[in-house]
């Protein structure tokens, strides 16, 4: 891998994280992709919840929710997906809302370029049904 896909990795999905994961299913590749959609479709569903919870001003379940999308990503090594659920884990405890919508669209936008980079890595079984 060239240094500049490994930076545009490293930024979007953790490549030592990735690598990992890679190992741990070299017997089962089907296995690494449905890890992948997995996360992909929990993701999106996570979202949309956080969403619900910024809409509503429920601060405790944008923090468990963002808490719970932290984990998964930190598995996977979605970085920025992690970066900004660490952030809006914050925003729960607080209650302050004045980053949340921003904070809100760079995680779709991250997700979103996590996804587009996973087809490219494994292929397009890795989308999630819709």
């Amino acid at each position: 891998m060239g240094s500049v896909a490994k930076l545009v990795i490293d930024k979007l999905i953790a490549s030592d994280a990735f690598e990992r994961l890679r190992q741990m299913t070299a017997s089962r590749p089907a296995e690494l992709v449905e890890i992948c959609r997995e996360f992909l479709s929990e993701a999106g569903k996570t979202l949309a919840q956080l969403r619900n919870a910024f809409t509503l001003k429920q601060a405790e379940e944008l923090r468990n929710r963002a808490h719970y999308l932290k984990g998964s990503s930190l598995i996977v090594g979605a970085t920025e997906v992690t970066r900004c659920c660490a952030s809006l884990e914050a925003m729960g405890k607080t209650g302050d809302w004045s980053e949340a919508e921003a904070m809100l669209d760079q995680l779709s936008a991250a997700l979103q370029a996590v996804e587009q980079e996973y087809v490219k890595i494994l292929g397009a079984g890795v989308l999630p049904g819709k």
